[in-house]
């Protein structure tokens, strides 16, 4: 793979620094895959992608969309921990119905 252009990865490590200037975990980086024209890969703070996003958004918006996928996937976490207890219980009750004793 060829070394990224020395202005794309100063772009990159510019809007890293805006973002941080927000306060966002949110980080960018340069497609993984090379094709790096028009789009610059979302990641979290331990460097996982997340999605693309438009290489001319802007840093407010890019921290914007972290913070609503960051809302959405606690969320999401709060909604399977809710039906796993759920289940729990529900398998205690059963066991202690079926239990004889």
């Amino acid at each position: 793979m060829a070394d990224p252009d020395p202005i794309s990865a100063l772009f990159v490590e510019s809007f890293n620094l805006d973002l941080a200037e927000l306060h966002s975990a949110a980080r960018v980086a340069l497609p993984s895959n090379g094709n790096h024209g028009d789009v610059l890969e979302l990641q979290d703070d331990e460097g996982n992608f997340i999605s693309f996003v438009p290489a001319d958004a802007s840093p407010e918006m890019v921290a914007i969309a972290y913070r609503l996928y960051g809302q959405g996937l606690n969320h999401g976490v709060r909604v399977g921990e809710a039906a796993a207890w759920a289940k729990l219980r529900y398998l205690i009750g059963a066991a202690a119905a079926g239990d004889p004793a």
